[in-house]
């Protein structure tokens, strides 16, 4: 009795061995199925994502080109514009400029009298003895010293010498013609209110009155240039034997002290 139950029970074992066998198998079979599948899909898709890497790779610089030719057509139209104004922009700003220079000039020039000087005549006019005729263009200090018309005399104003006067020489260029007809007292007298002009304020008039002869000299714009030098301009007037001349010009003070002439009209 005892052998056959021990005889099944053996049985049954190797019954369920064989039976559990075929399930590990099939198990391990479909694992290795799948693992499989998941390699083939991997690997599909590795492929897949090169080929369109590469496609984009082969497609980026057309694309770019596209890109580049769109935005130049887009900006071609505008590009143009705004070369023709920046050809147009200097003559409109020269046109600009020289109006608005033009239209200073004329103010400058209408400029309303504050203040009258009278330019006293020197109380006594002393020739030194080595007072000579002198060259009408020579030179001092580097200043060019020019009297195209009167007397030949040196000196500027009420000064006597050059050296005394070399602040403003350089006004000598700012003579008018009919200065020919004047003494030599006269012309000083006008060549003082010049140097009374240079610290003179916008719109005064330093008048002279000598006999016959009668002359002003009135500050009309008082500024500063580019180089931070101050810049005046005058108009000077001259009445000689029943004919007056007026006539522009302006100077710069430069930075060893002396004016220099920078035109006259």
């Amino acid at each position: 009795m005892n052998r056959t139950v021990i005889a099944l029970s053996l049985i049954s074992l190797l019954a369920g061995l064989f039976a559990l066998a075929p399930a590990s198998v099939f198990a391990e079979r479909d694992g290795g199925f799948k693992r499989d599948r998941q390699q083939e899909s991997r690997s599909q898709q590795h492929e897949t994502r090169q080929q369109n890497q590469q496609r984009a790779d082969k497609q980026r610089p057309q694309r770019v080109d596209r890109q580049n030719q769109h935005r130049v057509e887009r900006q071609s139209p505008q590009r143009a514009e705004r070369q023709d104004r920046r050809e147009q922009r200097p003559a409109v700003a020269q046109h600009r400029f020289d109006e608005q220079r033009n239209r200073a000039v004329q103010q400058r020039r209408h400029v309303e009298t504050r203040r009258t000087f009278h330019i006293e005549r020197p109380r006594h006019i002393s020739k030194p003895h080595y007072y000579r005729h002198v060259p009408r263009s020579r030179y001092f200090m580097g200043i060019r010293i020019y009297r195209p018309y009167g007397y030949l005399y040196p000196g500027f104003g009420f000064y006597y010498t050059d050296h005394d006067a070399f602040r403003w020489l350089a006004f000598t260029a700012l003579t008018l013609t009919i200065i020919d007809h004047l003494d030599e007292q006269q012309q000083r007298m006008h060549e003082h209110a010049w140097i009374r002009a240079t610290s003179a304020d916008i719109g005064d008039t330093l008048y002279w009155d000598d006999r016959h002869a009668s002359g002003s000299v009135t500050v009309i714009y008082i500024g500063t240039d580019s180089r931070g030098r101050e810049y005046r301009e005058f108009r000077q007037s001259v009445s000689a034997r029943g004919r007056t001349e007026t006539s522009y010009g302006s100077a710069y003070l430069k930075s060893n002290g002396n004016w220099e002439a920078s035109r006259t009209d």
